[in-house]
């Protein structure tokens, strides 16, 4: 039997007991410092989320203040605000898919144009048998552009308010702009004609264009003859 002494501080394989005293605590101070670590990085992260809570917070802050601000100035006449308001519109153009039809007004016949919606914003205003249809009441801009190639001596043409509710022995379609053109140009017989107005309409109330001829020369473009109105208040 062999028999060997083991020395003092040294394990029965020859391992030092410093030496693996030193691996624990360097392995105890990593994991303490990867711990550390995480915790630090947490806490950063918790601390930029706070900031910029905080400073949401200023604006928000600000903001109310600044509006309130401005509307106890506005309140005392010291400041004028200004708000964007979308105002109701439709443009209708004329239809080139369509030909021209004729139609009675009075006793006389006249020229209806085909007409489409090319825009239209706003519930206040429709288009119904190429009429113009307000739903609501108040002032309206009107205008018209029709391009003319007549060869007649004059052209030109009406829009017409067709009432709702009549009072009385009020008459229910009244002529609101009556425009005239010379066709003054014998070499080229083309004229553009434009008509605007400002008219109070009640709902339920259409706005025509016509022309007083049985038979008109026009063009049909979109670009050249359209037709609309906006609500102004």
């Amino acid at each position: 039997i062999l028999k060997y002494d083991v020395e003092p501080g040294q394990n029965r394989q020859g391992v030092p007991w410093g030496l693996v005293v030193l691996a624990v605590a360097a392995l105890t101070s990593s994991s303490l410092s990867a711990l550390s670590l995480y915790h630090m990085l947490a806490l950063q992260a918790e601390m930029e989320g706070l900031q910029a809570e905080v400073g949401r917070r200023r604006e928000e802050q600000w903001g109310a203040g600044k509006l309130l601000q401005l509307h106890q100035k506005a309140e005392a006449g010291e400041v004028s605000v200004f708000l964007l308001v979308v105002q109701p519109c439709l443009q209708l153009m004329a239809d080139n898919q369509r030909t021209t039809f004729q139609k009675c007004f009075g006793l006389d016949i006249h020229t209806g144009i085909p007409w489409q919606i090319g825009l239209k914003r706003g519930e206040a205003l429709d288009m119904n048998d190429d009429t113009i249809l307000a739903k609501e009441d108040g002032f309206y801009f009107i205008y018209s552009q029709v391009y003319y190639t007549d060869s007649r001596f004059a052209m030109g043409h009406i829009l017409i308010r067709r009432k709702k509710n009549v009072v009385g022995d009020e008459s229910q379609q009244v002529i609101l702009f009556r425009c005239i053109q010379n066709m003054n140009n014998l070499m080229i017989m083309a004229e553009t004609l434009i008509c605007i107005g400002i008219v109070i309409l009640e709902v339920g109330d259409e706005v025509e264009l016509l022309i007083p001829r049985s038979l008109a020369n026009l063009s049909l473009d979109s670009d050249s003859t359209f037709f609309g109105t906006f609500k102004l208040s």
